[in-house]
């Protein structure tokens, strides 16, 4: 580990989870380290990479005062690494960044305004653009966005939004310490975002300044060939090597803790009513979706009644 002398307290704190990634990492740091908001520090936890990310690493910490670098001596898995980074140090803001997404330059000042502007927010964020591997522009990605003014709505959306890049927003800190963080069981990151949710509202600015990159190696790729094959065992081993599971367990797992979280949180009582109807209504439809063998089935037609409708 790197730069672990005292410092003072940043307004935001980076957590960046990475193994092997070596092939896009320097171009994501560069993205970071050249916010025109300074005011943060960068976690980073590399998994025991086996490429040149180690070394990648420790050249940027060795000239960045901000960068923490911390190498573990075996690959425990995503959801460990994912937690591993979560350090709040006393900032009031908290990012996950993946070690190949790029930021533009005014990404975290717009998130902290809208924080700073609005005190009862609990994430800031931008639409989410796509590039491709040598980071030519893939368009916009379209969905159905997690903002609502009720508790009931927001979780409505968690669970049936496609794609859930609000995990890489802007959090506040005292919200996300609240939360049980990403679990050993496949899908744990859309838990943690109602937790996250069910506290607060999302805000989000026009301008997109995050791109997400959709390449070979990117977990969204990995998801996606792995579900083709329909070999579930093989994304939950990359999710947590130390819990093995079937989708059914897991599923049943994120069903659980989906109605733990709605007693956790305050909320009015009808508001809670609402969500546990949503939970139920998503549970039957999931279920059916695999007894189909039709996965997606209801995410997909509500993307085009209301996302497209939009368009």
């Amino acid at each position: 580990m790197n730069n672990i002398e005292k410092r003072p307290t940043p307004k935001v704190v980076i957590g960046m989870p990475v193994y092997n990634g070596d092939i896009h990492l320097a171009e994501t740091l560069d993205s970071i380290l050249n916010q025109s908001f300074t005011d943060f520090s960068l976690v980073i936890s590399d998994n025991a990479s086996t490429d040149d990310t180690q070394k990648i690493c420790e050249a940027y910490a060795a000239r960045d005062s901000r960068i923490i670098y911390h190498r573990q001596p075996k690959n425990q898995g995503m959801a460990f690494n994912f937690n591993y980074v979560f350090r709040a140090e006393g900032a009031p803001y908290f990012k996950w960044a993946a070690h190949d997404d790029l930021l533009e330059p005014d990404y975290l000042l717009e998130c902290v305004n809208l924080l700073e502007k609005n005190p009862s927010l609990a994430l800031a964020h931008c639409p989410s653009a796509r590039i491709d591997d040598d980071g030519h522009d893939m368009g916009m990605y379209k969905d159905l966005g997690l903002s609502g003014k009720r508790v009931s709505e927001r979780f409505w959306r968690v669970l049936w939004t496609i794609n859930i890049y609000e995990i890489y927003s802007v959090m506040r800190t005292s919200y996300v310490e609240k939360v049980k963080l990403v679990g050993d069981y496949l899908g744990s990151e859309r838990n943690l975002l109602a937790e996250v949710l069910l506290q607060g509202d999302i805000a989000y600015f026009e301008k997109s300044l995050f791109a997400r990159r959709d390449h070979k190696k990117s977990m969204t790729a990995m998801h996606l060939d792995a579900k083709a094959g329909n070999d579930f065992e093989k994304r939950q081993k990359v999710h947590s090597s130390q819990k093995t599971m079937s989708e059914a367990q897991a599923s049943a797992i994120r069903f659980r803790e989906y109605f733990i979280s709605l007693f956790r949180f305050s909320m009015p009582l009808h508001e809670r009513i609402l969500c546990i109807g949503s939970l139920m209504d998503w549970g039957l439809k999931r279920a059916l979706e695999k007894f189909s063998k039709d996965d997606e089935k209801y995410r997909r037609k509500l993307y085009k009644t209301r996302v497209n409708s939009k368009a």
